[in-house]
């Protein structure tokens, strides 16, 4: 009985080395942030992680047997999606801890993603209650399909191309909170920039839908995504 026991828990953690070894790339990793925000095809992942098609395929079928991801055909396209919000929450754990044991993360970090001059130092509910008083403007730089999926309550959306050709559609001096695929994200980084020299009074949030919904905030999304 006791021998059994034993095999019995080999058994358990080597089903949970699954989840180690999936997550032991740099692009099944990329993957899981982007699902994060939405389901994608593989070709938009492929696309999105700078892989060819068959590559991106390959960390997919990883990630897919590890139980992390699951998909669904519609036509000739399969669209990949976590498996669950444990899995987006594990992803934002990770990310913590990487950020509390690395010291090459946080230099980073420190680096090229915590602009005084353009970083919000407002909190979730600070921004929440912001919003809900009418006072500031929520930007949302993300595709259409991650829109669509889900975002912050009563954020507008501009894709990051547009905002050059739409700045003028923001009321004149009311402050412009911008937010893309969390806190590494380059498009906020590049969009906060652009809007900046065009004169728009921006700062970009350190966080994005998925730690929004983590801390159990409201999120907004049309109807059937």
């Amino acid at each position: 009985m006791k021998s059994d026991a034993l095999a019995k828990q080999e058994a358990i953690f080597s089903l949970l080395a699954r989840f180690g070894e999936a997550l032991s790339s740099p692009k099944r990793l990329k993957i899981i942030h982007l699902l994060s925000q939405g389901p994608k095809s593989i070709d938009q992942l492929a696309e999105m992680t700078g892989q060819s098609l068959a590559a991106a395929s390959a960390h997919l079928k990883v990630l897919r047997t590890s139980g992390l991801v699951g998909g669904r055909k519609e036509g000739r396209r399969v669209w990949c999606s976590l498996a669950g919000e444990n899995v987006t929450r594990m992803w934002l754990a990770l990310r913590s801890l990487g950020e509390e044991l690395l010291p090459e993360l946080r230099e980073i970090i420190r680096d090229y993603f915590e602009h005084p001059e353009s970083l919000s130092t407002l909190t979730m509910e600070e921004v929440l209650e912001e919003v809900r008083a009418d006072r500031v403007v929520l930007l949302d730089l993300r595709n259409a399909d991650e829109f669509q999926a889900g975002h912050l309550p009563n954020a507008r959306h501009i894709p990051f191309e547009d905002l050059a050709r739409r700045v003028k559609d923001f009321p004149p001096g009311r402050a412009i909170l911008a937010y893309c695929r969390g806190p590494y994200c380059v498009t906020a980084l590049n969009g906060t920039e652009s809007l900046r020299a065009l004169g728009a009074p921006v700062r970009r949030l350190s966080f994005g839908v998925p730690e929004w919904k983590a801390a159990g905030l409201p999120v907004e999304a049309f109807a059937g995504s």
